[in-house]
């Protein structure tokens, strides 16, 4: 039985995402026809079997004035409406962070089917903690993340986090994370390249980090092929961020890149292949465990 195609990152939305600029409300309902979209992969017909949704972005930016509760109820209904397609995913403004707000983590991933946080330096504005702790800087960012990354340590959920841009969004950032929790699957968003290119940069870091994951959203061919060289397929998970990118054309951009012969791609055998598009995802979100049923 081949391994899901899973998509690591899209977000849904009620009302329209003004902040960050994707304009009209996107529910679940267009995600899942996104995801059944007519497509091909390896020669046969395939759909995204499932997704990791998380609720738009711009409902969690500072200035938000809806609850942490509030930001992700409309990911949580859709989850449990659909919860054959859809596996929910926690967008945690650090500054939120509170013993409340741990509780709900643990019950949204426990009961709800969370099962992912995404960690959004740029859109929140911090940096990662980077160096020693008497470093100002490094102190704080030390004190608002480092109980998320134990929270999502102890639940076994990975951790996703933004990159592509400075100064907040830089892959390098996240080596100390890693480094300090090594047993926390940490997935660096769009391989380093939203903004600007940094694949390099994250290549290097999942090098010297075997926790680390590439997410390949907006990353071009050539980078693909130059992370999968330097890591292998078992580092590589597939993601579109839809919206606004369109998850065939991300799907497709990944099959051919890896998979066509030289030079065009790298031959990638199938199995690797199924890998990356979810089979390495899929082995990371099966590590919850449910919630105890009380004696």
């Amino acid at each position: 039985m081949r391994p899901p195609i899973i998509d690591c990152i899209t977000h849904i939305s009620r009302t329209p995402d003004n902040v960050v600029g994707w304009g009209p409300r996107f529910l679940a309902e267009d995600l899942i026809a996104q995801l059944d979209a007519d497509r091909r992969v390896l020669g046969e017909p395939a759909r995204i079997d499932k997704a990791v949704v998380f609720p738009a972005l711009g409902d969690t930016v500072p200035t938000s004035k809806l609850s942490f509760e509030e930001q992700h109820e409309y990911v949580a209904e859709s989850v449990a409406t659909y919860s054959d397609r859809l596996i929910g995913g926690i967008v945690m403004h650090a500054r939120l962070w509170n013993d409340r707000i741990a509780a709900q983590l643990e019950k949204m991933v426990r009961e709800q089917n969370f099962r992912m946080i995404y960690i959004h330096p740029s859109l929140h504005n911090y940096w990662l903690p980077v160096g020693d702790a008497s470093v100002a800087m490094a102190a704080g960012a030390q004190q608002q993340l480092y109980e998320v990354f134990e929270a999502a340590r102890v639940l076994k959920i990975p951790a996703l986090i933004h990159t592509g841009e400075p100064p907040y969004g830089l892959p390098a950032t996240v080596d100390s994370v890693a480094g300090l929790f090594p047993d926390l699957p940490i997935i660096i968003a769009h391989m380093g390249t939203q903004g600007e290119v940094f694949s390099l940069e994250a290549a290097l870091v999942a090098k010297y980090n075997p926790n680390v994951y590439l997410e390949t959203s907006f990353a071009q061919c050539h980078q693909l092929i130059y992370v999968t060289h330097a890591l292998g397929a078992q580092r590589i998970i597939f993601g579109s961020n839809c919206p606004p990118c369109e998850p065939t054309q991300q799907l497709m951009l990944v099959e051919e890149s890896l998979a066509s012969e030289p030079p065009i791609g790298m031959s990638m055998p199938p199995d690797d292949l199924r890998k990356i598009l979810g089979g390495n995802l899929a082995g990371l979100l099966a590590a919850v465990e449910p919630a105890r049923t009380p004696a």
